[in-house]
């Protein structure tokens, strides 16, 4: 079979970075599923970029599509041929409806009898017919999230289109969309005015665009990048500081990378270097550099697109934007620094933090309270909860500063206060404000110190409680303050510390900072929530899905309690006696009815020896757990092998006592004792919730 490749290029004026991305993906997903939906093998789909264009490289397509079969069931046998073996009028007529000859129909057997079958075969249609009318549909797909609209016509797009390129081998493949058809041409760069390029084989497209000076394949281009910005660097005796999130931002917006490196004025360096390194990036994009010491060095790497005529002009231009930006910044601090923190926190009394739940200064009020009440829950020494309360007052007040009303500077929140409250002589107070937003994503690092920790459970906790109040609870992919993120910071922090806390009392002693009676379906929505993060944090931990399921469907007293259940459980998993007690302890919970059940067990009651039996060693495993020292390292496993002691009894009671009495207090008293057991069973895991391969028994019986 001849495969073929195909190329499909939509060219728009330039793209923000942040939508080139998402749309490339949207086209390659509604591809491969149409071409999954035609029965079109393709060996292989790439992406390609820049800001001027989003295509998708087909490799090795088919030039037809698959043949169909269908499988059509028809009358009995014993109706479509008669006792010779002859069709019959019903036979023939289904055979004719099939469009196939009576001869060759099957048979099939089926829980109605022997039935006749007809194998109805189709036809492929020609690849290149149906790509065009999936090529138009997978540009159709793409959802910005602002949007043009071009005349009388009702198609959207995130910027003007300027050409289509879509050819698959040779040819073209013919549709119009947003008044545009397609055709062979692609374009090179613009700076360059070059005339449209013809892309004769599709094969040939990276090529094509490579002699114009246009790098499409994004990794090509970013790695050309990052190679240049290096040397460029090296040459000045310095080193670039990696910043991957800006690689991929600079790779967005070039379509022909070249580099220039420039310098600023050394006496800037007496600023802040956080606030240097976000003048040069936040807006120009450009790289820092650090000296062969390790300090910040007075240069940039800038990175342009294409190769100008004289990069001097260039770079000159760059020089007098940045020196423009650390003016700016310069002044900012220093009108910043004619007033401590505590003059500008009490400006915070002016900026709602949310409807109806006060102001910024209220938050920073209940911080305060909050990391002393919190702390004394985890235990957390005298002198990290005066650091952390000091910092709480102050860690909102650099929101108001003029460096951070700035937007450029914005980003710089928290550090900023950090940076002035250690420059006006509180360096731990400091430390505490600068990280309190920490970890402000997924894989960031955890704040630096303890009273850091404290102050950043006590903000993210107060947001979090908070936005239940007033209602702002995460739907779908709806989260505006980044309340999942902010829990799972809570999670990995209480972790990272190993503070022996309850999340219940966390959240209690939260609500009662905000005043007024908590509502109890708050608690509870809030307590799910944090349960949703914590299946991330087990999961992260590499356990499996249903050992998850079976620890957190049960209660825990703290978070380090659940982790390390779900390790006792998920290595205890495939132990034979650890299975047998999964055997006897499903016993118990799948007969107990849903609705709540007494446990209070009448011994008189107990007539059958496998009654008593069980009865008094649920209370001798009962009083081994009791016993058992909740600080062992190995307390859980210890209670797994306490609850083992339960599988006999409860075996033998189940295969002498009948529980459903026809008398119901004897029946009332066996579901309260069986209640006890299931209790004692549950401080462990649900294990009705944990999969074992064999799907007809879950585990083998005792």
């Amino acid at each position: 079979m001849i495969l073929k490749d195909a190329i499909l290029e939509i060219g728009c004026e330039e793209l923000p970075s942040s939508y080139i991305r998402p749309a490339i993906d949207q086209m390659m997903t509604a591809a491969e599923a149409s071409l999954k939906d035609h029965r079109i093998s393709c060996q292989r789909l790439y992406t390609y970029y820049t800001p001027r264009r989003l295509a998708l490289f087909f490799k090795g397509l088919p030039e037809m599509q698959q043949d169909t079969s269908k499988e059509v069931t028809g009358p009995l046998v014993s109706v479509a041929f008669d006792e010779h073996g002859l069709p019959t009028r019903a036979g023939e007529g289904f055979a004719k409806a099939q469009g196939v000859s009576a001869a060759s129909l099957k048979r099939k057997m089926t829980p109605k009898g022997e039935v006749v079958v007809a194998l109805k075969k189709g036809g492929g249609r020609l690849t290149s017919e149906i790509l065009a009318e999936v090529f138009p549909e997978v540009i159709k797909e793409i959802r910005f999230p602002k949007v043009q609209r071009w005349g009388n016509s009702d198609f959207l797009f995130a910027r003007p289109i300027r050409w289509v390129c879509a050819v698959f081998s040779r040819s073209v493949i013919p549709f119009e969309i947003a008044g545009l058809y397609s055709s062979r041409e692609t374009r090179g760069l613009r700076a360059l005015k070059q005339g449209p390029l013809d892309v004769v084989e599709a094969g040939d497209y990276l090529e094509v665009l490579k002699q114009a000076g246009v790098v499409a394949d994004p990794d090509e281009r970013r790695q050309m990048i990052w190679n240049k910005v290096q040397l460029a660097a090296a040459e000045r005796g310095t080193r670039v500081i990696p910043d991957p999130e800006l690689l991929n931002d600079v790779n967005n917006l070039i379509e022909s990378p070249d580099v220039v490196m420039g310098s600023f004025d050394p006496e800037y360096l007496e600023l802040p270097e956080q606030v240097i390194v976000t003048a040069m990036r936040e807006h120009q994009k450009y790289f820092a550099v650090r000296d062969r010491e390790g300090k910040l060095a007075p240069y940039f790497v800038g990175v342009i697109n294409g190769t100008p005529r004289d990069k001097g002009v260039v770079i000159r231009a760059n020089e007098g934007v940045l020196k423009a930006r650390l003016e700016d910044a310069k002044f900012f601090v220093a009108e910043d620094m004619k007033m401590p923190l505590e003059t500008w926190a009490e400006k915070l009394s002016g900026i709602t933090w949310l409807e109806g739940m006060g102001t910024i200064a209220d938050k920073a009020q209940r911080l305060e309270g909050l990391v002393q009440k919190i702390g004394a829950l985890c235990r957390t020494p005298n002198e990290v909860v005066k650091i952390a309360h000091k910092a709480a007052l102050l860690c909102k007040a650099d929101l108001v500063t003029n460096i951070i009303r700035e937007k450029e500077f914005n980003s710089l929140q928290g550090i900023m206060g950090g940076i002035y409250a250690a420059k006006h002589g509180m360096p731990e107070v400091g430390e505490a404000i600068q990280y309190h937003y920490y970890p402000r994503f997924a894989g960031d690092q955890l704040p630096l110190t303890a009273a850091a920790s404290l102050l950043s459970m006590a903000d993210k906790l107060d947001t979090i409680v908070g936005c239940f109040k007033a209602r702002i609870i995460p739907t779908g992919s709806q989260d505006p303050f980044a309340l999942r993120r902010q829990a799972l910071g809570v999670l990995q922090i209480l972790l990272a510390h190993k503070y022996h806390v309850a999340l219940k009392d966390l959240i209690e002693v939260v609500e009662k900072q905000y005043g007024g009676k908590a509502k109890p379906k708050e608690k509870d929505e809030i307590l799910e929530f944090f349960k949703g993060r914590l299946q991330t944090v087990l999961e992260a931990r590499g356990l499996s899905y249903d050992v998850i399921n079976a620890v957190t469907a049960t209660e825990a007293p703290t978070l380090i309690d659940m982790i390390s259940k779900a390790e006792t459980v998920q290595k205890a998993k495939m132990d034979e006696d650890f299975q047998k007690l999964v055997t006897a302890a499903g016993r118990v919970l799948r007969i107990l009815p849903e609705k709540k059940v007494s446990d209070k067990v009448s011994k008189p009651l107990l007539k059958l020896q496998e009654e008593k039996d069980l009865f008094d060693k649920i209370q001798f495993a009962r009083k081994l757990v009791e016993d058992t020292d909740r600080d062992s390292e190995d307390f859980y496993g210890q209670m797994a092998g306490h609850l083992e002691t339960l599988v006999a009894p409860i075996h033998a009671f189940f295969e002498k006592v009948m529980v459903m009495d026809k008398d119901a207090k004897a029946r009332n008293n066996r579901l309260a004792l069986l209640k006890q057991a299931a209790d004692l069973l549950l401080l462990l895991c649900d294990f009705r919730k944990l999969v074992y391969a064999s799907e007809a028994a879950s585990v083998p019986s005792a």
